[in-house]
């Protein structure tokens, strides 16, 4: 066959955005089946999860904070730096003040959690539970031991009994314990290391007994665990950089749970932070009376120093001092002077005396000297010594007058003789004391730098002290004034309030919105696993790209006929169409009589046996005497069957056997069933074969068996082959099947689901 027309099929291909469009539409069972479970989920969480409600409080700071004081109610993760006076930091970051949500913590007892008992997840009943649990906080002697997180809950309440049941893990090493005994209100009930006991709680509605009574529990935590959890919960928004407001959010359940931790935020911080103040102006005061009272002692002290070198120095003013003890100088050097001429008279009427009694003595008046016995003595004598001149030089020496004067001269210059030199010794006495006295002033001088020194020392250290005390006097009057009037620099300007009175979640707007986008990404990521691991084949242009050497003989869509019958008793169905024109194409390129065909599929899968049906019918019905060989399977129609249509059951036998029959019979066609065409391979007498048929069908066809076909024709391993696809579903039945297309019959309802569920695996 040198030119074989049935070689002139071609091929079309589809964009790739047309065709992936057509591939997600014709996926939308999977839209529904996904949509419907994922429905049922969103219904699921609404029953089983418990509403979470959003609320949020302000907190003022008036005095500002470094980004990393310690005392911030928040802390950002990192120092930003301002770009301009307009920048806001607009990150959310977590409450870092540990104390403050551990306070809040044991406020609200929030360690003790009070449930009611479903499924799948617990309730809480803040506020609502029958039941007050005391823990026994003494007796938790190893923290790792006790049974925190595990919850427990009372079943079979009747009066003041109940049976206590509990499951569960708990510890750094898992431990478990497994409760279920007797116990009643009141009573301590011992838990491994925890002890604590139940009681009711009066102001509660919920009932504990009868029928429509529901089971509640409890479930103790770490007060750590606990702090670190609502401190994960808690988040600050600082307002403005520069600026010290803090909102504060919590996203929790139930409702009034959210309010009360967010009032207890501002409430506690609140006061933290007034303690902190009334605590550190109360350091600040006691600081402040200790220093007064050292600075006192040191003032008393230096006071007493002061006072204590006045006395040792005589001095109670050094200026004053200073200008006495230069005028005592003044006056003992006078005294010496004065002493030092009366010693030098004394000196010279000494000399003057002893020489001679005719040497007239000085007046002691030119010398200063006004003492009376001296003037008086010295006038005697110089009038006595006038007196004998005056005789001598009239000549009276002979006179006994003259001898009495001269004796009586002599006299008088023995007497001043001795009482000069008497005044003579005082003189020299007083002018030694004098000097001793001049000496002790010169050293006194000499000591006055020193003693100005150590003056200014002493009443400059006093002038300090009186200084600093006066201030911190009149500080610690600010300070008690302070600590009167103190008012809190942290304040709440919003009280805790819901964000939405609905809950944040679950919401059902958003989890329907989610389930839609969910159920539309369904098809495609299908259709992205398809396309990354399925081997199937999708259409006609795989074919195409597999075996470029092979014709596409038929593209059979879908037909909604029944039988083979029906399908042929409709001329205007497309099936009909498509395999009257494989007939009259295998009439055209026949090349021998008989005709010995062999329809097989890629894999064997494919409905290889209602293919070979359909066009041995087909030819019967167009006037060929056909044969219809069948093996194992599914025997084909012969009820109402065409009358050049004759059957034969294969078995055992081989090919040429089958061509015998078939030129026994005069058949023109002589059609056998096979399955996989990978085997004709290995078939006997495979030369015999005129042609092959390979049934495709989408989403049952494996490229990789095409892969293999197309190895062996290129090995001259098989016969001409022609490719027949079958059972195509590019084009949708009206209405999806529940309408029928001219020919053909409607689907129904069942038949309707199975359609469109094959058409939108592919299959």
């Amino acid at each position: 066959m040198s030119q074989d027309p049935m070689q002139q099929a071609s091929t079309h291909e589809d964009t790739d955005l047309k065709s992936f469009l057509g591939r997600y539409l014709r996926a939308w069972p999977l839209i529904g089946v996904a949509g419907l479970a994922l429905l049922a989920l969103v219904i699921f969480i609404m029953m089983a999860v418990p509403p979470m409600y959003s609320g949020s409080t302000s907190i003022v700071i008036n005095t500002p904070m470094r980004y990393d004081d310690p005392n911030r109610l928040v802390q950002p993760r990192d120092p930003v730096a301002r770009t301009d006076k307009n920048y806001y930091l607009n990150e959310q970051v977590r409450i870092t003040s540990q104390p403050i949500v551990r306070e809040v913590v044991k406020k609200l007892n929030l360690r003790t959690q009070y449930v009611e008992e479903r499924w799948p997840m617990d309730w809480d009943v803040y506020k609502n539970t029958p039941i007050v649990v005391e823990l026994d906080t003494n007796s938790l002697r190893n923290p790792g031991r006790v049974p925190f997180g595990v919850p427990f809950y009372l079943h079979d309440v009747s009066g003041d009994k109940f049976t206590l049941v509990g499951d569960g893990t708990y510890g750094p090493d898992d431990l478990e314990i497994e409760v279920e005994k007797p116990g009643q209100f009141g009573e301590w009930i011992m838990l491994d290391s925890m002890r604590l006991r139940v009681l009711r709680n009066g102001n509660s509605k919920l009932p504990l007994e009868g029928d429509g009574a529901s089971s509640y529990g409890f479930v103790i935590k770490d007060i750590n665990v606990v702090t670190l959890e609502l401190m994960g919960s808690l988040l600050g928004e600082p307002g403005i950089a520069e600026a010290t407001t803090v909102n504060v959010t919590l996203t929790a359940g139930p409702k009034q749970k959210v309010l009360d931790v967010l009032n207890a935020i501002g409430e506690t911080y609140t006061t933290v932070h007034l303690a902190e103040q009334r605590s550190e102006l109360e350091k600040a005061i006691s600081s402040m009376e200790k220093e007064i009272a050292a600075s006192t002692n040191q003032m008393n002290s230096a006071s007493k120093d002061l006072e204590q070198f006045k006395t040792s120095s005589a001095i109670t003013d050094l200026t004053h001092s200073t200008i006495m003890l230069q005028e005592e100088m003044r006056s003992v050097n006078a005294q010496r002077e004065s002493l030092m001429v009366t010693s030098s008279y004394y000196d010279n009427l000494v000399a003057i005396l002893r020489r001679s009694a005719d040497s007239q003595p000085p007046s002691p008046k030119a010398y200063g000297i006004t003492d009376p016995l001296l003037n008086d003595m010295t006038a005697e004598y110089t009038s006595l010594q006038s007196d004998v001149a005056m005789m001598r030089a009239e000549g009276k020496t002979s006179n006994p007058q003259y001898t009495r004067l001269i004796r009586l001269l002599e006299q008088k210059r023995a007497n001043i003789l001795i009482t000069v030199e008497g005044f003579q010794a005082n003189t020299r006495i007083s002018l030694k004391n004098v000097d001793a006295q001049r000496d002790g002033l010169l050293a006194k001088q000499g000591k006055v730098p020193g003693q100005d020194r150590v003056l200014m020392d002493l009443q400059r250290d006093q002038r300090m002290l009186e200084t600093a005390i006066n201030d911190m006097v009149s500080r610690l009057s600010s300070l008690k004034v302070q600590y009167a009037a103190i008012t809190p620099n942290v304040y709440v300007t919003a009280p805790a309030y819901l964000t939405d009175e609905e809950p944040f979640f679950p919401d059902i707007v958003i989890l329907l919105a989610v389930a839609f986008l969910l159920a539309l990404m369904v098809p495609l990521g299908y259709l992205v696993f398809k396309a990354l691991f399925s081997e199937a084949i999708a259409g006609p242009q795989d074919l195409a790209r597999a075996l470029p050497g092979v014709a596409l003989a038929a593209k059979v869509p879908y037909t909604s006929n029944r039988t083979t019958r029906a399908l042929l008793a409709n001329p205007a169905s497309a099936a009909h169409l498509e395999v009257a024109k494989l007939a009259a194409l295998l009439e055209q390129g026949r090349s021998s009589l008989p005709e010995l065909l062999l329809v097989c599929g890629a894999n064997g899968k494919e409905a290889v046996g209602a293919t070979a049906e359909r066009l041995a019918w087909m030819l019967a019905v167009r006037g060929n005497k056909v044969l219809l060989a069948h093996g194992q399977g599914k025997a084909p129609q012969t009820a109402d069957a065409p009358a050049g249509l004759s059957f034969l059951d294969t078995g055992n036998l081989a090919l040429p056997a089958v061509q015998e029959r078939a030129r026994a019979t005069d058949a023109a066609f002589a059609i056998v069933t096979g399955t996989s065409a990978d085997n004709l391979v290995i078939m006997p007498k495979v030369g015999e074969l005129d042609r092959a048929l390979v049934v495709c069908q989408p989403g049952i066809t494996a490229k990789n068996d095409l892969q293999r076909i197309a190895n062996a024709q290129a090995n001259g391993q098989l016969p001409a082959l022609l490719l027949v696809l079958d059972s195509v579903k590019d084009k949708p039945l009206p209405w999806f099947g529940l309408a029928k297309r001219k020919g053909e019959q409607r689907l129904g309802l069942f038949g309707f689901f199975r359609y469109n569920w094959n058409r939108a695996l592919g299959r």
